[in-house]
């Protein structure tokens, strides 16, 4: 015979109890009502324990952000008998500051019992400040300066929409992490462009990648700007990227041969060797490297029109500027090239020297 429930007197179940009171006394959640959601008006991050919080990935709209921001403040607030327990939001009624809601908690309340559902009304006050990392970028805080520059000429606008992209992409990779993970300023000049960057440790991370995707020379200036009560000096970092003088397109000499840049990037310097009709690519460790010479830019490049060839003679090319015509031998071209074709190339010291196919410019 089982013993009644010394509750209310049914059959028990366990540790004396029924079902119903077993339920009733282990309940499946605990909250406390009312909360405070406390978010910051700018970017939607949530204050929890003192602490703020980021919504990351940033929501699409306003909706999403409100469920992602009462999930956090649920998961903190709300306390779980068990891991298995799931739960459930409703919202009755929305006043101007004031979410009136029902919490639903579905789950067991012991292995033994079936799974049941608790309610529960709760209520949630909205308030509204401002998180520490958007009172320091509307503040214009910044710990390092990176300086985009080139050597001996203008940055080019793709260099500036690259390297912008670039900092764009690490600053959202490391927001969250990073309370200072922001770009405070951004100043273009006609020598570049300026990043003013919230973390020093994030300036570095950029920095090192731009270094190494636009083979830049990196120099760094620290300038002291405050000194607290206990000595302790603080600093700010400038770090200047300065591009090589050369871009995609433009002309070098590589131990001592003419050559066109065909590509820039972590690899190091992708180029044809207008002597050797050779590709090759120089990194900053190649035995080459300290011979790279500016010649010229892709705009001194002059274009010839392919006027007549023949079997193992001479191609007669016609300048398309001056119509003036010249002999070329059949090796100093690609083999493709045929009648009618356009080449360029690059004069050097009175000597010309005929540029690959357009192809080869996209590899």
């Amino acid at each position: 015979m089982t013993a009644p429930c010394y509750v209310c007197g049914a059959d028990s179940v366990i540790d004396g109890l029924c079902e119903n009171c077993y339920n009733q006394s282990h309940p499946l959640m605990a909250v406390d009502t009312p909360l405070t959601l406390l978010t910051c008006k700018r970017c939607g991050a949530v204050k929890i324990g003192g602490e703020w919080i980021p919504i990351v990935p940033r929501p699409v709209n306003d909706e999403e952000m409100l469920d992602r921001q009462i999930d956090l403040l649920l998961s903190h607030e709300v306390s779980l008998s068990g891991s298995n327990i799931e739960l459930e939001l409703t919202v009755n009624n929305r006043l101007d500051r004031v979410l009136l809601t029902d919490i639903s908690a579905t789950g067991q309340s012991h292995k033994v019992l079936p799974a049941h559902t608790e309610h529960k009304p709760l209520e949630i006050r909205l308030q509204y400040a401002t998180c520490e990392t958007c009172g320091m970028m509307s503040g214009g805080y910044y710990e390092a300066i990176i300086q985009i520059r080139a050597d001996r000429r203008e940055v080019t606008d793709d260099e500036i929409d690259a390297i912008t992209e670039l900092v764009t992409q690490r600053t959202v990779a490391e927001y969250g992490k990073d309370t200072k993970a922001f770009i405070s300023h951004i100043s273009r000049s006609k020598y570049g462009i300026d990043f003013h960057v919230g973390s020093e440790h994030l300036s570095r991370k950029i920095a090192d990648e731009i270094e190494t995707t636009f083979i830049a020379e990196r120099k760094e200036n620290y300038k002291l700007i405050t000194q607290d009560r206990g000595g302790k000096r603080k600093y700010r970092v400038t770090i200047l990227l300065r591009l090589p003088r050369y871009g995609r397109g433009d002309f070098i000499r590589v131990a001592g041969h003419p050559c066109v840049v065909l590509s820039l990037g972590k690899g190091g310097v992708g180029c044809f060797d207008l002597v050797d009709r050779t590709k090759m690519t120089i990194g900053p460790r190649s035995s080459k490297w300290r011979t790279i010479e500016y010649l010229g830019s892709e705009d001194e490049g002059r274009e010839f029109s392919v006027i007549a060839q023949g079997y193992n003679q001479p191609i007669q090319l016609m300048d398309s500027e001056t119509f003036e015509t010249i002999e070329v031998d059949v090796d100093q071209l690609d083999p493709s090239v045929q009648l009618g074709d356009i080449v360029r190339a690059f004069q050097v010291e009175g000597e010309l020297y005929f540029l690959p196919s357009d192809g080869d410019f996209d590899n």
